[in-house]
């Protein structure tokens, strides 16, 4: 039976091991951490225009992402709305800067996004939001996002808040979340969102101009065939992008356009390097007090894949070891975040894979510098 010569090099220094294991599941904690940042980035992002209840998208050509105040009119939807491949054509209005929230016994409150909508037939493809939509056609009534942040109030049913100064009554709530440029969310209908957000001095728009256009296909009609027939019928003034289309250009906004993206993948990087030269130090040390055995093995005639397997095998070993600590305490702190942030903070399979190839990437590369110091051994050297 041979003998598991990585494991007992490993485990015979306990003390040795555990600074081991803790220094590269901080590596691994570093690694999901910013992952997990900017997953949660991009997901948040994508959340609203992921519930999108539409097959073609129409926006303003300078919105070059959802939070950009850019509209354009109302009559170029209609006019889209008039091609034999288009069954509706519906408008949302977005806002998160004139409108204000105050709730009661606040004396100032912060900006809310509000997205306005025909509560006949609301475009958004939220959980709950067909129910308690109809509601909204009563004056001055909202639906409010219980995952808004505590700054906007913890509002139930029958509380009242001010809208950009207008008071206003919340009738139900939905789940939706906050993003990177927004903190809370208020839903209405459109003759509500006029009354507050366009009677304020310095907005002149109307319900005739609109942020989007979310446009439904007729069953069996192809989005990209629609969306070029679209763009010959619409003017220059509009841009026409399919669903998918439209989530890849906010995604390559964020990931490639701000330096957000840039941030959590060079976090990501250190968390890498981080770990590789705590593996290092560790596959060293341990070779280094174990020099002679190796050089008694070598001498005895042991070829070098061998030494090159044992070296690999505790590299791997090392990155098992630090990655489930690693992980479980990365689970836990994403529950913490997206319960103090309301982010989507998700420890997903593909997530928890790509960082447990990382980890064993890590090791092995470890593994890989310290292999020299085996292999160029000389027995007669050292007795």
């Amino acid at each position: 039976m041979k003998t598991p010569l990585a494991w007992r090099n490993l485990t015979h220094d306990r003390k040795r091991l555990a600074m081991a294991v803790a220094g590269i599941g901080f590596a691994v904690l570093l690694m999901f951490m910013q992952l997990g940042f900017r997953g949660a980035m991009f997901d948040s992002t994508l959340a609203l225009p992921r519930l999108f209840d539409a097959d073609v998208v129409l926006v303003n050509p300078q919105r070059y992402t959802i939070s950009v105040r850019q509209k354009f009119p109302k009559r170029y939807l209609q006019l889209a709305e008039s091609s034999s491949l288009v069954a509706s054509a519906s408008p949302l209005y977005f806002e998160n800067n004139l409108s204000s929230w105050k709730i009661e016994g606040a004396v100032v409150g912060p900006p809310i996004r509000v997205l306005a909508f025909d509560p006949i037939n609301p475009p958004l493809l939220l959980k709950g939001l067909d129910e308690q939509a109809r509601l909204l056609t009563r004056p001055d009534s909202v639906l409010f996002d219980r995952q808004s942040k505590g700054d906007f109030g913890d509002l139930k049913v029958g509380d009242t808040a001010e809208l950009a100064g207008r008071k206003v009554h919340v009738v139900g709530t939905i789940s939706l979340g906050t993003d990177f440029a927004d903190d809370g969310t208020a839903l209405c209908s459109d003759r509500t969102f006029a009354a507050a957000i366009y009677s304020h001095p310095h907005a002149p728009e109307s319900l005739d101009d609109v942020d989007f256009g979310l446009v439904k296909l007729r069953p069996g009609v192809d989005a990209a065939v629609a969306a070029r027939e679209l763009r010959a019928l619409v003017p220059p003034q509009v841009e026409v992008y399919t669903k998918e289309q439209f989530l890849d250009v906010e995604l390559g906004f964020w990931s490639s356009a701000t330096p957000i993206g840039y941030v959590f993948a060079l976090g990501t990087a250190m968390g890498f390097l981080v770990g590789t030269i705590i593996c290092y130090q560790i596959l060293f040390a341990d070779i280094a007090d174990h020099l002679r055995e190796f050089a008694t093995l070598k001498a005895m005639g042991y070829r070098p894949r061998y030494f090159i397997g044992v070296v690999l095998q505790e590299a791997l070993l090392l990155s098992l070891f630090g990655f489930i600590p690693g992980a479980i305490t990365a689970a836990a702190l994403y529950q913490v975040v997206a319960f103090a942030t309301g982010l989507l903070m998700d420890m997903s399979a593909l997530r928890t894979l790509g960082v447990a190839g990382l980890t064993a990437a890590m090791c092995i590369v470890s593994g890989c510098l310290t292999m020299g110091k085996v292999l160029t051994t000389d027995p007669a050297e050292l007795f």
